[in-house]
């Protein structure tokens, strides 16, 4: 497969026949030897975390992960985001970044560049992990979760050590945070939603798995255990591109829905809490909502799109 040498459509099926069974961890770990072999590395991460989740839940969301990202950022953690665009929805981290105008081809030198300047960067799986590129049309014809899904948490190119990991349907989250312990994190969190969402929600209680230099925590956690609002679950949805792209620019913000803007806010606060910025979930989701409400959210995102995109392209996400 890395090698482009399989058919797409044998591809396709084979990935299929894999989703549909379950992949082994022998099988993950595998494949992310072999990607690891083939990768681009990125300059080291430092105390950087990644937040992401596997894709392929159904739901059809905004980009919970990228928004929450920029949040963390506002909150002095700094977050080596490595993602892709959406292989079965509207809103992949790459489109998000690309509706901002940044150059999804940039390298090794210009996301650390970036990190460091901002505390926030972006690294495109196809960049960095161009064998994963020859895939992209067989992962788009197989539709829905593939092992891809699930590697790409676990192949950051930067080497992260703190990572915040939401799992869809299908995948345990005890066996998300066993896997990037594996794979060298210092600190990991695993969430999913109890109605099948690969992130935290307002809407349900959610279940997460942390495991954290000897510390081994499994539990659930709910929007009014964190000091959040109960919400239905529709609010988060975007049907195409520009209304994912409305939502994610809103969350940060503090403009949109605030269902989507205090989900934003659980999943920062989380990702503050496993990178150390914050002694519990719900200190970080404090920190997170003041960054959204004082507009220190919104400035680190203009500020990022000043130097990594067109705020011109910002603006007309806003004028919507």
């Amino acid at each position: 497969m890395l090698s482009g040498a399989m058919p797409e459509d044998e591809c396709a099926a084979l990935l299929s026949r894999m989703a549909s069974r379950g992949e082994t961890d022998g099988e993950i770990l595998g494949l992310l030897a072999e990607m690891d072999r083939l990768a681009v590395r990125a300059g080291p991460a430092g105390d950087a975390i990644d937040m992401c989740g596997t894709g392929g839940d159904g739901m059809g969301t905004f980009n919970v992960s990228t928004a929450a990202s920029f949040v963390a950022a506002a909150c002095g953690c700094p977050v080596a985001k490595h993602g892709n665009r959406s292989s079965s929805g509207a809103s992949g981290s790459a489109d998000m970044f690309e509706a901002l105008g940044c150059d999804l081809d940039a390298g090794p030198d210009r996301t650390s560049q970036l990190l460091s300047r901002h505390g926030i960067c972006f690294m495109f799986a196809p960049r960095f992990h161009p064998a994963v590129g020859r895939v992209a049309g067989a992962r788009r014809r197989a539709g829905g979760r593939t092992i891809f899904n699930i590697a790409g948490p676990l192949a950051n190119p930067a080497g992260v050590r703190a990572q915040l990991v939401g799992v869809g349907p299908g995948f345990g989250t005890a066996r998300m945070a066993r896997l990037l312990v594996a794979r060298g994190a210092r600190a990991a969190m695993a969430v999913r939603s109890a109605d099948g969402h690969d992130e935290l929600v307002t809407s349900c209680a959610c279940s997460y798995d942390l495991r954290s230099e000897g510390r081994s925590e499994s539990g659930t956690v709910s929007a009014a255990d964190v000091g959040l609002e109960p919400s239905g679950g529709s609010e988060l949805r975007a049907g195409s591109l520009p209304e994912a792209a409305r939502a994610f620019v809103g969350a940060i913000d503090g403009t949109a829905a605030r269902a989507v803007c205090q989900t934003a806010a659980f999943n920062a606060g989380a990702g503050i809490f496993v990178a150390g910025g914050a002694d519990s979930i719900g200190d970080g989701v404090a920190l997170a909502l003041e960054a959204i409400e004082g507009g220190a959210a919104a400035a680190k995102l203009d500020e990022f799109v000043a130097d990594a995109g067109r705020p011109e392209a910002l603006e007309a996400i806003r004028v919507g």
